[in-house]
């Protein structure tokens, strides 16, 4: 039986995303760094995902937002290496507390 070529999938990045300014209709750069350095505006878009029901987005987010080296947090959290990555894939569906010790870790260790 033949395997079947599969072509891998793209990863999102938020880094160099453009957003449409309506007043002027001119295309700027959005710097997600600077978003996400505003601790309010992700608490609002994390908040507006759990509102919406929307778990992908919320993963997302949070996951921009940590943008942690998942061995050291995995760790530090005492969780599998395999639990912190599972928990931001697509098919992953960690629990709350697992969410909580991951960023836990990942806030306290960036301080």
């Amino acid at each position: 039986m033949n395997k079947k070529k599969t072509l891998k999938k793209q990863e999102f990045s938020l880094k160099n995303a453009l957003y449409i300014n309506i007043d002027d209709k001119n295309f700027t750069k959005f710097n997600s760094e600077d978003f996400f350095k505003d601790h309010q505006k992700v608490a609002d878009s994390l908040l507006q995902c759990l509102i919406d029901n929307d778990t992908e987005s919320y993963m997302e987010i949070l996951e921009s937002y940590l943008r942690v080296n998942k061995s050291q947090v995995s760790q530090k959290a005492k969780l599998s290496r395999s639990t912190v990555s599972v928990a931001f894939s697509k098919k992953g569906n960690p629990t709350l507390k697992t969410v909580a010790k991951i960023v836990h870790e990942a806030v306290h260790s960036k301080r």
